[in-house]
């Protein structure tokens, strides 16, 4: 099981910015969040699913709106966010969102 603190700086920054970006968070983590809660509480939950849906449509789009407002032009995000650490990160907060379906937080 993986920590925040086996991830990389870069990772764990942009984990941040998912969840507490006062504009990103609205519009991206609480949605996936909502929809990841209605299948655990449906018993149709896959942790491998939830990771790809947390890095397709929340980390990916979280990146390029990081690079946006944080980094110049010229960085690319298969740079700066590798797919292989984005990974690792949707399953930190996979796990995390699991543990707060288990305390009935939906």
């Amino acid at each position: 099981m993986r920590t925040r603190e086996q991830l990389s700086h870069e990772m764990v920054e942009l984990g941040y910015y998912c969840e507490h970006d006062q504009f990103f968070a609205p519009a991206y983590y609480w949605p996936a969040y909502k929809t990841l809660g209605k299948f655990h509480k449906a018993n149709t939950f896959s942790l491998d699913r939830a990771i790809k849906y947390l890095d397709r449509y929340l980390l990916l789009p979280a990146a390029k709106e990081y690079l946006k407002h944080h980094c110049s032009m010229t960085d690319s995000v298969k740079q700066m966010f590798p797919k292989a650490e984005r990974l690792k990160l949707a399953e930190v907060l996979a796990l995390e969102m699991i543990g707060e379906f288990r305390l009935g937080n939906y």
